[in-house]
């Protein structure tokens, strides 16, 4: 399966998952779909701003579909945080609702525009083996606690970061900086 075939047929995934969500009025089951759902949000946004987006950009450049996909996702990233704060508070399902608005906004944008691009930029052979890339950092990816790279990269895009620092704890008194989008490096 190719790159932009599994990206679609997880955001399909996403989309069932919101839905369950939506339909059952059993707390218990609502709170353990949403954390699969978040599981799942979680491990997507890091295959793609670890390893598609970044492809994406070595061969088309920061384009501004890219530049609004990355921006995107750290909102998405903190509506993800903010439900997950929620459990068990009644504004969950607010929080749930406009987390599936910009989820579907992003992945309308995506889908319609942005991966219309990378099929031309990219040869089919390069998109199926970035598929294979993709599926496997997914599964492992979901297979681990989804809180520390939420609350990871909610803390890097908090400080202004555009793209991931994949290990990088800001504040940490690393030397390396994280990179910041270039706005705020030219501010």
């Amino acid at each position: 399966m190719n790159a932009i075939e599994l990206l679609q047929n997880q955001h399909r995934e996403v989309e069932k998952l919101f839905k369950a969500i939506e339909e059952t009025d059993d707390a218990s089951k609502k709170v353990s779909l949403f954390r699969e759902l978040a599981a799942n949000l979680v491990a997507h946004d890091g295959i793609e701003r670890q390893i598609f987006y970044p492809e994406c950009e070595e061969v088309m450049g920061l384009t501004e579909r890219l530049g609004e996909a990355l921006v995107e996702h750290g909102v998405v990233e903190f509506c993800l945080y903010e439900a997950d704060e929620a459990i068990d508070r009644s504004e969950f399902e607010f929080k749930v609702k406009v987390l599936k608005e910009l989820v579907q906004h992003h992945v309308g944008e995506e889908e319609k525009e942005f991966f219309p691009e990378v099929r031309k930029a990219f040869d089919e052979e390069k998109l199926e083996s970035l598929g294979e890339e993709l599926e496997d950092a997914f599964e492992e990816m979901k297979a681990e606690d989804y809180h520390e790279p939420l609350f990871t990269n909610l803390r890097q895009v908090l400080a202004g970061v555009l793209e991931p620092v994949p290990g990088e704890e800001l504040g940490d008194g690393k030397p390396n900086k994280p990179k910041r989008s270039p706005a705020r490096n030219h501010v």
